[in-house]
């Protein structure tokens, strides 16, 4: 009990000396017992209250501690463990931040700075700020941390603290994090980026401004697809308005021209009206900067415009030169150098681009697209034209008959092999493929038998393989250890049969983690296909032997499905 309660009446000590193990706080006798014999409490009810009131719950715990110990298990560990655990189910952070706003001073008390000291207590304090980011206290706490010398541990926290020396600590690691990653990692990591910045309007609004600064300092493009990412998060949590606001000021683009790009991009069709009005602002003698334009969402309306008929319709032929004049603007021009130096590659990528319009125009209802092989392979070579034709491959496999009429189980289908090619020109386009590939196997064909249907499953997750042998592996490894999951076990067999005959000793403790993710659920039906069974077993064995070190749970589940095989 604190020194500084004071207790008004003798129910009020009667209370606090009939609380659980009374007997057991600190000061109990001279806070309660003295004041409540001072009023004319009588002693012996004293004593029947502090006895009444005593469970010995320290003694229980020394006790059961004791017990512990004596089978060789760590009692110090578990009792820490359990109170800690009770800490973050009971924690109240309301309660406590009224606690905390009572002291003018903000100073921190004298147990918090005891129990920072801790690694485990500290351990818990990030725990709880990620469930709680707004707690004054535990933000408190948190910046207290970071004071003493624990500032890498903060930078590793992914929530937005209300101090700004500690939302600088943590968005700079985050930052930090994604600036060593290629981009096939990059969408692994966002979110942590995205939770560190959205959290809060005014956390989101600090990131915004910081990375609009880097880029016109730096002028590197992934700032562009940061700030793109942090929008995308921001809309979907349904801050249309604010997003919308902060980009104009942002982008320092003319006010005109955004409320141009916000107009095509918040109706459903392209008007002749904004794109006369967009095209005007990029074939002016000084037009804006080409960033404006390069808004990746823009471009990809305007090549579904071109690719992906919308209620059946491609875009009007007379809107189609300004189209593709400001697609090939946005994807060729470099700001750096003289425009006229340029004007032949934006006037060949457009000619490109309305080329596969024209030829893609007489292919959306179904037909043979032998015809139009020659223009694809020639857009193919830009990624801008790749874009357009993954649009439209995906657009062909879900929504048209295209594979009714075509496919048969011996042939892969020619819009595959596209996909293929274009996954194997463009590197930074797997993504994207990847994508395609895993809307387009969920869509079942309603006139196929199940035995046809399974088939073509198999042709798709045959590109899933490709993209391994190109090297985007992680990616495809964590579908299948997911949402792939929900694929007929025979698909999952035949992809776990390829993978393990294209991979090479030795392997990394990742691959083998994801492996045997994938493989643990499958371990009762590879007894009955014998080979890859034993497939499943070698390179099980092998990773066992590999010198890379492995967790023990690891170890334990490759040796549990050794030994389920082998029954």
């Amino acid at each position: 009990m604190s020194k500084n309660l004071r207790i008004a009446t003798i129910d009020d000590y009667k209370k606090a000396l009939s609380q659980k193990d009374a007997i057991l706080e600190q000061n109990i006798y001279t806070d309660a017992l003295s004041e409540y014999l001072n009023l004319g409490g009588l002693p012996m009810d004293a004593v029947n209250l502090l006895s009444e009131s005593y469970l010995g719950i320290p003694s229980m715990c020394n006790a059961t501690s004791i017990s512990v110990d004596s089978i060789g298990l760590n009692s110090h560990k578990i009792l820490r463990k359990a109170i800690r655990q009770q800490l973050k189910n009971r924690f109240d952070p309301n309660r406590c931040d009224k606690y905390f706003m009572q002291s003018r001073t903000y100073t921190a008390p004298q147990w918090l700075d005891v129990l920072i000291q801790d690694p485990q207590w500290r351990e818990t304090m990030y725990e709880l700020l990620e469930k709680y980011p707004s707690s004054s206290f535990l933000n408190f706490a948190i910046l207290r941390i970071a004071e003493v010398g624990h500032e890498r541990e903060i930078a590793k926290l992914r929530t937005a603290s209300t101090y700004v020396k500690v939302y600088n600590l943590i968005l700079e690691d985050a930052l930090t994090e994604l600036v060593v990653k290629d981009d096939s990692e990059f969408d692994q990591y966002i979110p942590n980026l995205v939770r560190v910045c959205c959290e809060r309007e005014d956390t989101y609004l600090y990131a915004q401004i910081l990375i609009g600064r880097l880029y016109d300092e730096f002028g590197a493009a992934p700032f562009i697809r940061l700030r793109r990412e942090l929008e995308l998060a921001a809309r979907n949590r349904g801050n249309h308005a604010f997003v919308d606001l902060l980009h104009g000021h942002v982008s320092h683009a003319p006010v005109d021209l955004s409320r141009t790009i916000k107009s095509i991009m918040n109706s459903t069709n392209i008007t002749p009206g904004d794109l006369i009005s967009l095209k005007r602002f990029y074939s002016c003698e000084n037009p804006p900067a080409t960033m404006y334009l390069c808004e990746y969402d823009l471009i990809i309306k305007m090549l579904k415009s071109l690719y992906v008929p919308h209620d059946g319709l491609l875009l009007r032929a007379d809107m189609v030169d300004d189209v593709t004049y400001l697609i090939s603007y946005a994807t060729t021009i470099n700001d750096t150098r003289p425009k006229l130096q340029q004007k032949d590659d934006v006037f060949k990528v457009q000619l490109v681009l309305k080329d596969l319009y024209t030829c893609l125009s007489t292919k959306t209802e179904v037909g043979s697209i032998t015809g139009a092989m020659k223009y694809i392979i020639s857009a193919i070579r830009f990624p801008i034209g790749s874009m357009g034709i993954l649009l439209w491959i995906e657009y062909m496999a879900i929504h048209t008959a295209y594979f009714e009429t075509y496919f048969n189980t011996k042939e892969t289908p020619s819009l595959l092999l596209i996909l293929d090619e274009i996954a194997d020109r463009h590197q930074l386009q797997q993504a994207i493929v990847f994508d395609v590939i895993k809307r387009c196997i969920k869509h079942k064909t309603e006139i196929f038998a199940p035995e046809i249907q399974l088939t073509l499953q198999r042709t798709w997750v045959d590109r899933m393989l490709y993209l391994v042998q190109l090297h985007y592996t992680l990616p495809v490894l964590k579908y299948f250890g997911g949402v792939g999951r929900e694929l007929d076990d025979s698909l999952i067999v035949h992809f776990v049969k390829k993978v393990l005959s294209m991979a090479i000793a030795p392997y990394t403790v990742t691959f083998v983690e994801h492996m045997v993710h994938i493989v643990e659920p499958l371990v009762e039906n590879l007894t009955l296909i014998k080979d890859v069974q034993q497939l499943v077993i070698n390179f099980l064995e092998e990773a066992l032997d590999s010198s890379e070190p492995m967790t023990e749970k690891l170890e334990q589940s490759i040796i549990s499905i050794i030994c389920k095989c082998n029954k």
